[in-house]
C-alpha cells in the first residue's frame, strides 16, 4: 500500500511536469507564429538594437568564461549617431 502511494505521487508529478513543459513550449511557439500588438509595434531599428545588445552580451559572457582579458579599445556605444538622426529643438 505504501509503495503504491509513492508510485502514484511520482507518476503524477512527472505527468504534471511534462504537461507544463508542453504547455509553455506550445505557448511560445504560438507567440512566435502570431505576435501580439506589442511585438508588431517594435520597429526594425529597435529589433536590430535589441539583437545587437543580446549578441554583444553573449560575446562578453563567452569571453569571460574563456578567461580572456578585456580589450582596451571599447566599441563606440550605441546612440552615437550622425547629426541627421538628432532630434531638432523646436522654437517655442
Amino acid at each position: 500500500m505504501g509503495n503504491s502511494i509513492i508510485v502514484l505521487v511520482v507518476a503524477s508529478l512527472l505527468s504534471f511536469s511534462v504537461m507544463s513543459i508542453v504547455f509553455f513550449g506550445l505557448r511560445a511557439w504560438n507567440r512566435r507564429k502570431h505576435p501580439d500588438k506589442e511585438d508588431i509595434k517594435e520597429t526594425n531599428r529597435q529589433r536590430r538594437e535589441r539583437e545587437k545588445l543580446k549578441r554583444e552580451t553573449k560575446q562578453k559572457v563567452n569571453a569571460y568564461m574563456r578567461g580572456e582579458k578585456k580589450s582596451d579599445s571599447e566599441q563606440v556605444p550605441n546612440g552615437k549617431r550622425s547629426g541627421k538622426y538628432k532630434k531638432k529643438n523646436k522654437k517655442k
